[in-house]
């Protein structure tokens, strides 16, 4: 556990040292997490990757109540414990994991000399063949079943009788459009908190783009920009929002699009937690409850019924591979349905002019 005595007199090996105090070992904590965050830098991580690399790291800490260095297999068994008692995807759980294992990583290959001169310890192993959460193929976040729609339905007309006599009307207006733009617009929760006020272009398209200017990079190199049009009346919902509900946070026209109710940009851990709390509000049960990303599969699926290709629909969702669009997009057995009787009805006409051609 953390040493919080002034000054200790440890023997190791027949050999007595003075072991750091508490204050001495939080100052070299965090020169290592301060030269660990330089080495970051260097390989090209944006400042909120690696902030969220640091914070995912402090989470754990802060759970075993120890020191990088004195952490131990159950302590990271009980930190993927609290994980999944938060509902996080086992492909989330497994980012903590990584981040965990490359910062001791880094601590064994640049400190574990030094670490052993102060404390006579070698860097710890928490991760070994009992515990380690290997990737699997429901990994992919493709795997995401979107809501089906009679639930959205139902979602979108509670929030709106909701709307007629919330004591807090504002919030549950925000809180609609926030969730609509997620799936007529098949944002990330992150890229939807991080919309300002002018990234809503009415002027542009036919009715309107949102450019979306922290998009999702790959491997920490940084944001990915793009421009998403205003599909299925998205920009009547904004222009509503913007004319009547966002007055009712803020007199500034400018800044953030969407704001907590202390006037701050809200934060995707208020908007996801908030889009549970209101399905539960309006006795969804476990099975109907859907995330922020399954309405982002919900805007893929309904393009891809609509006959939307795929180079397209990646443009519009953002990635960088086509592979990973083809993941996403879930259509229903009528459209398959649809899509064969289409297919065999050219394949008959086809035959049938073959036939009168000969």
């Amino acid at each position: 556990m953390m040493n919080k005595n002034f000054l200790s007199i440890v023997k190791v090996d027949d050999i007595t040292f003075a072991y750091p105090t508490y204050e001495e070992s939080c100052e070299f904590q965090t020169k290592v997490f301060g030269m660990w965050e330089q080495q970051q830098r260097v390989l090209g991580y944006t400042n909120e990757t690696i902030a969220l690399n640091q914070r995912n790291i402090n989470e754990f800490l802060d759970i075993a109540n120890k020191f990088i260095w004195e952490v131990t297999p159950e302590d990271f068994d009980k930190f993927y414990l609290s994980l999944v008692g938060r509902g996080l995807a086992y492909s989330t759980r497994r980012k903590y994991q990584s981040n965990i294992i490359t910062c001791l990583d880094y601590l064994k290959a640049r400190h574990s000399i030094e670490l052993w001169e102060k404390y006579k310890v070698q860097v710890p192993i928490v991760l070994d063949k009992f515990n380690r959460h290997t990737h699997r193929v429901d990994d992919y976040e493709g795997n995401v079943i979107p809501p089906e729609p009679e639930v959205l339905n139902r979602f979108w007309d509670g929030l709106k009788k909701e709307m007629q006599h919330a004591r807090k009307y504002k919030t549950v207006a925000r809180d609609y459009i926030i969730f609509r733009v997620l799936e007529l617009a098949g944002l990330r929760i992150y890229e939807a908190v991080k919309l300002d006020v002018q990234d809503c272009r009415f002027d542009l398209g036919e009715r309107g783009k949102i450019h979306v200017r922290f998009g999702k990079g790959s491997k920490g190199t940084g944001h990915k920009a793009r421009w998403v049009p205003m599909l299925n009346e998205l920009d009547v919902l904004l222009e509503w929002y913007l004319t009547t509900v966002r007055p009712l946070f803020t007199d500034d026209i400018k800044g953030p699009l969407f704001l907590a109710e202390g006037g701050e940009r809200i934060n995707r851990d208020t908007c996801r937690s908030g889009l549970r709390r209101r399905q539960e509000s309006l006795g969804f049960r476990d099975d109907e409850i859907f995330s922020p990303h399954q309405l982002r599969h919900a805007f893929a699926t309904k393009l891809t019924e609509s006959g939307v290709d795929l180079l397209t629909l990646k443009t519009l969702l953002g990635h960088a591979d086509v592979s990973t669009t083809l993941t996403y997009a879930n259509p229903g057995s009528e459209y398959l349905e649809k899509r064969i009787r289409l297919a065999q009805d050219k394949w008959r006409r086809e035959l049938l002019n073959e036939q009168g051609e000969d």
